[in-house]
Parts: C-alpha cells; sequence; structure tokens
C-alpha cells in the first residue's frame, strides 16, 4: 500500500491534479470570505443608517462596533442602538 500511495503522489499528473484542486479550494474559500465580509459590512452600515435616520437614535460608534460588524453582521450595532436609544 505504502510503495503504490508513494508513486502515485510521484507521478507528476496526479500532483498537478491535487495541486489544481488546492487551488480550486483555496479561491473558493477566499471568494467566500470576502463576500461574507462585504455583506456583514453592508448591512451594518444599512442599520446604521435606519438607526440614524429612520430612527433617530443619536449613536456615536466607535472603530470597535464596525470590527464587530464585519465579523457579526447588523448584531452589534442594533445592540449599540438598543444601549443608545435607552
Amino acid at each position: 500500500m505504502e510503495v503504490s500511495l508513494a508513486s502515485l503522489l510521484a507521478s507528476p499528473i496526479a500532483s498537478t491534479a491535487i495541486a489544481i484542486l488546492v487551488v480550486v479550494i483555496a479561491f473558493k474559500l477566499a471568494f467566500y470570505t470576502i463576500k461574507k465580509v462585504i455583506v456583514n459590512v453592508v448591512l451594518g452600515l444599512a442599520t446604521y443608517m435606519v438607526c440614524i435616520h429612520v430612527l433617530n437614535i443619536p449613536m456615536d460608534i466607535g472603530i470597535g462596533i464596525w470590527a464587530l460588524t464585519v465579523l457579526l453582521g447588523p448584531i452589534p450595532m442594533a445592540l449599540a442602538a438598543l444601549y443608545h436609544g435607552l
């Protein structure tokens, strides 16, 4: 078993196929991550605009809330609006 696996991994065709598969998976993962971050920022910005202009909540948002918005979406912005609205 070890000899056949070693010879398969030493094959240039197999190593090229594995390298292409790894690159495709890496690009898909990176695209998903970038897309998710952009969606979270847009939803956080929309939540911020609704809180400021529609609900008339005076909010002073720092970089920490925006950083959490990148990771968690509009949830930190909604919690900050709840905090500032009380």
